[in-house]
Parts: structure tokens; C-alpha cells; sequence
């Protein structure tokens, strides 16, 4: 029995949207962590864009690896 190309590559391509959810979890999650440790300074330009992160998760996550 053949199998076709979405048999062979469907578990990897779930695997990977997987990983990249996790991964943009975390990193959402550091910029909540980030966002925290920044509270005691002034207000800032990257502070009020980790702020707008924590209610935007894509720009969140990327902010979070930065």
C-alpha cells in the first residue's frame, strides 16, 4: 500500500505546529516576566509595547525572546 504525501509528512507537520504554539507561549510568558521586572523603572517605549504584548500574543511572544 502507497502512502500519499500528507500520510507521511501529516504527523510531522502536526508535531510542528505544536512546537511553534509552545514556543510562542513562552515567549508570551517572558514578556509578562520582562514586563514585571521593568514596573519599578519609568515609563518606556519597550514598556509600553510589553504592555500592549500581554493583550497581543503574537507580538507578545516576539517581544518576549527580545
Amino acid at each position: 500500500m502507497k502512502t500519499t504525501f500528507s500520510e507521511k509528512f501529516g504527523l510531522f507537520g502536526a508535531g510542528f505546529i505544536v512546537l511553534f504554539v509552545l514556543a510562542m507561549g513562552f515567549g508570551w510568558i517572558l514578556n509578562i516576566a520582562k514586563l514585571v521586572g521593568t514596573l519599578d523603572g519609568g515609563v518606556t517605549a519597550w514598556m509600553i509595547a510589553r504592555t500592549v504584548g500581554v493583550f497581543a500574543a503574537p507580538l507578545g511572544a516576539v517581544l518576549g525572546y527580545l
